[in-house]
């Protein structure tokens, strides 16, 4: 009989503070996890972290967090801002003006009203697939999934428990 080694899954956290204060505690150690990553993760990378993400998503509500909406400066296409600036009675040059800097729209999002993304429903690409767990080659993208470790929750408690459930032998 084979035993099997226990894992330990690290308690969910939600506090936007305390998760942007470990991913600081932890920057080196998720730097040396991802170099661990790139090397040795199993050929299943992508199925289990779209597990973990949909597990996460399952146990956090989005609409309760916002913190994306606050914190990242995002573009959008060319079409996509033409239904955002219509959405919201305007024209795209003065969408531009309004909330854009260099291509991109500043934080916090114009479309955000109180924690609630008023084009939810048709919201970008960009936006809906933040952030970004469930897409194809984790490891080629570790770079993003560490900058949004500390801005989502989701992204931070399913990178936490990546560590545990492949066993990472931290350093």
């Amino acid at each position: 009989m084979k035993l099997q080694k226990q894992v330990t899954v690290p308690k969910i956290e939600i506090d936007l503070s305390r998760i942007k204060q470990l991913s600081q505690e932890r920057g080196d150690e998720n730097w040396e996890f991802r170099s661990w990553l790139k090397q040795h993760a199993p050929d299943n990378i992508d199925g289990l972290v779209k597990t973990l993400s949909q597990k996460y998503f399952a146990l956090i509500d989005c609409m309760q967090c916002a913190n994306c909406y606050q914190s990242l400066h995002v573009e959008f296409k060319k079409s996509e801002l033409h239904a955002i600036a219509k959405t919201l009675g305007q024209s795209i040059e003065a969408f531009q003006k309004q909330s854009m800097s260099d291509g991109k729209v500043s934080p916090p999002c114009p479309m955000l009203n109180g924690k609630i993304c008023c084009i939810y429903e048709n919201r970008p690409d960009v936006c809906r697939s933040y952030p970004r767990l469930e897409q194809p080659e984790f490891t080629s993208r570790l770079i993003g999934v560490i900058e949004n470790v500390a801005i989502c929750p989701i992204a931070f408690n399913a990178f936490e428990e990546l560590k545990a459930k492949l066993a990472w032998p931290r350093p």
